[in-house]
């Protein structure tokens, strides 16, 4: 067991009774979060302290995402999209601290549907877009953001309920990860204009709360009762038959948690998050691919406290700060790092975010419908 020392907390001059939503880089020294405020605030990351409000309200309906456009943390740009239930996704600069700034770029989907996932690709200056179910149909929506007003694709038979998550592969561009809590995990290829032939790879878990890319070669599912699998991408033009899927059913049980945050991690590293508001901890556990994937409990690591009785809703791994930052329906925002003299700190054991630097390189809470905790 090792464990990840409390080295501050803020509030970000949040108004009482917020939640924090997400966390995302900003700048290589910055992070930025929305909460149901629905404003965007950015934060130091050595010492939490605000450093702006680009936006007081990011969006007219409720902020549901806030993803990275670029990587920030290689001196990308310092762009971040957010998505909200007005049906709109909106680009922001950073750098524009007055809390009345407008967005970059803004595209909206048929109707105003509520926009629940988002994933980005700066690339190829790719936003998309996933929706709540409306009029029997659920979208996910490509934009092209040198040009916003129009979808330049859309997919809109391929789920039957709400699309809760999107992500590119980690290296293709062209190959697009969607859940939803139709239970399904979709993988398309958008070189393919027709929609059936695009979709390449289908997975049926349950209502998906998480899903998305472990390594080049796996996916991860997670459902909002917390059941937990993890299969092989297959290669379509391989007639040879797919291995089976490793499925680790609820894991509340084998790991000791009430509900799971993310999974997260480096190019050599992915850890499950877990928390448990009972014994107020957060406990990152390893994802181990060696001889397959499995949970390796004897290098956990615990944030011992976490966020009290409330619950986690946001993890991100700072390889930069060597620092652990998360974000809880407290409000507020924390950092974590191995501190030293730490006693139950292994000797010359490595912290997340020293172990992926060293390799390398939710929507708002919805009680009546949701109940992913």
């Amino acid at each position: 067991m090792n464990t990840l020392k409390a080295a501050g907390s803020s509030t970000l001059n949040l108004p009482k009774g917020s939640y924090i939503y997400s966390i995302s880089a900003s700048t290589p020294d910055s992070f930025a979060a929305i909460s149901s405020d629905d404003s965007l605030r950015t934060f130091d990351s050595s010492s939490l302290k605000l450093l702006s409000v680009p936006a007081i309200k990011t969006h007219e309906e409720g902020v549901t995402c806030l993803k990275e456009y670029g990587h920030a943390t290689e001196g990308g740009p310092q762009l971040l999209a957010t998505a909200g239930r007005d049906g709109k996704a909106r680009l922001w600069d950073v750098r524009s601290g007055s809390g009345k700034g407008q967005p970059v770029v803004e595209m909206e989907t048929a109707k105003c549907v509520p926009v629940l996932s988002l994933a980005c690709s700066a690339e190829t200056n790719t936003i998309v877009a996933g929706t709540e179910l409306a009029s029997y149909q659920a979208a996910v929506v490509f934009w092209d953001i040198r040009s916003p007003k129009e979808p330049r694709l859309q997919y809109v038979e391929s789920h039957n309920d709400d699309v809760t998550e999107l992500q590119f592969h980690p290296l293709r561009n062209d190959i697009v990860l969607s859940g939803s809590t139709d239970g399904l995990v979709n993988i398309y290829d958008t070189n393919i204009a027709d929609e059936e032939d695009a979709l390449i790879q289908v997975i049926n878990h349950g209502s998906v709360h998480h899903a998305g890319y472990l390594s080049e070669h796996a996916i991860y599912a997670l459902s909002h009762d917390e059941t937990f699998s993890i299969h092989p991408i297959t290669n379509p033009d391989d007639p040879a038959q797919e291995p089976s899927p490793i499925q680790f059913g609820d894991v509340r049980q084998s790991l000791g948690c009430e509900y799971v945050v993310q999974i997260l991690g480096g190019s050599q590293g992915r850890y499950i998050a877990a928390g448990n508001t009972t014994q107020q901890k957060l406990d990152l556990i390893p994802l181990v691919p060696n001889p397959k994937w499995q949970f390796d409990q004897e290098n956990i690591w615990r944030l011992p406290g976490a966020h009290g009785e409330e619950i986690v809703r946001s993890i991100y791994l700072d390889e930069k700060s060597q620092a652990v930052f998360t974000g809880g329906e407290d409000g507020v925002v924390r950092a974590w790092r191995a501190g030293e003299g730490l006693l139950e700190s292994r000797e010359g054991s490595e912290t997340p975010s020293t172990k992926a630097s060293r390799a390398k390189d939710k929507r708002p809470k919805d009680k009546e419908r949701f109940k992913p905790y």
